[in-house]
């Protein structure tokens, strides 16, 4: 019976898998610094974990992150208003324990315990040197621009080079040089101050290979850009139809087709017109759908944003509460005609116009219209704060999970919109406020 049982014990401990695995950190750096903070992000292709801050310990700094797959791991340093970022490669020991001593050198951590992280290190420092160069020496010429850029390969060679390191820190290295790169090439017009990107004198295709190349790679979704630049590159030509064309016929990685795939149809909801073109678009998306495999959640996005059409009810599911925390029902102010102010307490522009707004509310002569404030916050104490500062008065809801914006396809705030009396929309993108005597004069012919 006890053979059993450790057999199965043994069984369990090989299919435990390895995201559910936490790395012991314990790291100690070097000069002591007061106020030092430190985290650990573990680099994942799922992109899902975020830095977590080390507890300091008798001089030490100690925590226990998620595992990473690849063994690599962010080492975040804050002290001095600098913050000094190293990656390291800490595969899991059957401890899980990951002892490392790091030294503060200029503006990089450093570490010497293995090939893999001096490698890993003195790339940070040539690379970190690089864009200082490119952001502080103004007016270089396009030859040394050219050279500036290709150095990030170069540095990474002579890194891969120098021993024999570990398949995933190299596979690492080469992805990471070439985002670095592609950065640093697109950086060029506001770091140079370069007003027409065509004076650069040379294209990215012509010092950096094919992106495809570089990033069609497991390690490529372990840097949360690499889908970012990939999504930038790809032609806008053929609407969402082309564009996802081009990225399952240029891609075979799953995880990069997925998170491009994702950012693409981000897009398409945001920009499509639906006033336009409804049916067209729903069409568009379901094919993609149905030819990609994708998640049928876009779909249902899609047929929200129905919501930003004229004569289009308020968005279903929407929850808005008052300042006790009472759900409000929309149909609430049915009968009269609703402007609406979408707004936060974090945002400028929004409570400029609040002066404006309560000027124009109790000076409109409109029995029929109503007027109402919706807070996006995500921090309900702050928006009940603002509302103090500001002398906020009358119909003050909440939108409390903060759907609203989404469903109505808003970019930004502040914006307006105008419900009529049977709670349909009435007009979208209302004029502001602070358009005065044009706005007040709107609202008063409205029967």
């Amino acid at each position: 019976m006890k053979k059993i049982i450790c057999l199965f014990i043994s069984i369990l401990s090989v299919v435990v898998p390895l995201h559910a695995q936490r790395a012991r950190f314990e790291l100690s750096i070097e000069p002591a610094t007061e106020g030092l903070k430190v985290y650990v992000l573990p680099l994942t292709a799922d992109g899902t974990e975020r830095a977590m801050q080390l507890r300091e310990k008798e001089g030490k700094f100690v925590g226990a992150v998620p595992a990473s797959e690849k063994g690599l791991y962010n080492i975040v340093a804050v002290c001095d208003n600098r913050q000094l970022v190293s990656t390291v490669y800490a595969p899991l020991n059957e401890d899980n324990k990951v002892n490392l001593s790091l030294r503060i050198e200029g503006h990089s951590l450093m570490l010497d315990n293995s090939p893999e992280n001096i490698a890993l290190s003195v790339l940070n420092v040539e690379m970190n040197a690089l864009d200082r160069a490119l952001w502080t020496q103004p007016g270089m010429c396009s030859d040394s621009l050219r050279l500036l850029v290709e150095g990030y390969g170069k540095a990474a060679e002579s890194c891969i080079g120098g021993a024999a390191l570990a398949e995933p820190v190299v596979n690492y290295i080469k992805v990471w040089a070439f985002a670095r790169a592609y950065n640093a090439y697109s950086s060029i017009p506001r770091a140079q101050n370069i007003g027409d990107a065509s004076a650069i004198g040379f294209s990215a295709d012509d010092v950096l290979p094919d992106m495809a190349s570089a990033f069609d790679n497991e390690y490529a979704p372990l840097f949360s850009v690499a889908c970012q630049m990939i999504a930038s590159t790809i032609p806008v030509d053929g609407g969402l139809h082309g564009r996802l064309e081009h990225l399952y016929g240029a891609y075979k990685n799953d995880v990069i087709r997925t998170k491009v795939a994702s950012m693409l149809l981000a897009v398409f909801l945001s920009e499509h017109d639906y006033a336009a073109d409804f049916e067209g678009g729903m069409q568009q998306l379901q094919q993609a759908v149905e030819k990609y495999g994708l998640p049928e959640r876009y779909v249902e996005e899609y047929v929200k944003r129905k919501a930003t059409i004229v004569g289009s009810p308020f968005p279903a599911g929407v929850v808005l509460e008052d300042i006790e925390g009472n759900v409000v029902d929309f149909s609430t102010f049915k009968g009269k005609y609703v402007y609406i102010d979408l707004w936060a307490s974090w945002c400028g522009p929004c409570c400029k116009e609040v002066p404006h707004l309560q000027a124009l509310e109790k000076e409109l002569q409109n029995e029929n219209v109503v007027f109402l404030s919706i807070s996006t916050d995500t921090d309900k104490e702050a928006w009940k704060k603002k509302m103090v500062e500001l002398g906020m008065h009358g119909n003050q809801l909440h939108d409390r999970d903060n759907t609203l914006c989404n469903a109505l396809n808003v970019k930004g705030i502040p914006f307006f919109l105008i419900y009529d009396k049977e709670g349909k929309l009435h007009t979208y993108k209302a004029m502001r406020p602070s358009s005065g005597d044009v706005l007040k004069a709107f609202l008063e012919a409205l029967e």
